[in-house]
């Protein structure tokens, strides 16, 4: 066999923790400093727009990106399977994208991404929750 093959330099990607078991590979990018996922009014939001979505906590991984800066969007498409991504009060820059409207369906990598306000910000504007709720029946095509 060929021993000449040189390993490419690349970012070793961390083991992804994540909440929820993901069977549906969507994932859900949060981004909380002060708890390792989200406080409890605000993962009752979360489950009730995914149960809006007929979607449960077994359907998706809730992750926290402040565990892992400096990753890109390539970056976490390899660290974790991803079919759908949703972001909430995540800056597309912080990720590696730029001028990424918010609340319309982009396509990075052939991965449709859905990008929003944070969760506390949408649990109390109905306004934002029906301009979610239109993004994300485009992203799942409900």
């Amino acid at each position: 066999g060929e021993r000449n093959t040189v390993p490419t330099a690349e970012k070793a990607l961390p083991q992804v923790k994540y909440l929820g078991e993901n069977q549906k590979n969507i994932a859900i990018f949060i981004q909380n400093e002060n708890e390792a996922y989200l406080n409890e009014d605000l993962f009752n939001l979360l489950t009730n727009i995914l149960n809006a979505c007929k979607l449960s906590m077994q359907d998706v991984s809730l992750i926290n990106i402040t565990q892992y800066p400096g990753l890109t969007i390539s970056d976490w498409q390899k660290a974790i399977n991803i079919k759908q991504g949703i972001f909430f009060g995540i800056q597309p820059e912080e990720i590696g994208l730029n001028d990424i409207p918010t609340y319309q369906l982009i396509t990075v990598q052939s991965t449709p991404l859905l990008f929003s306000d944070h969760l506390s910000v949408i649990g109390t504007d109905k306004a934002l929750k029906a301009r979610l709720w239109n993004g994300l029946k485009q992203l799942l095509g409900i």
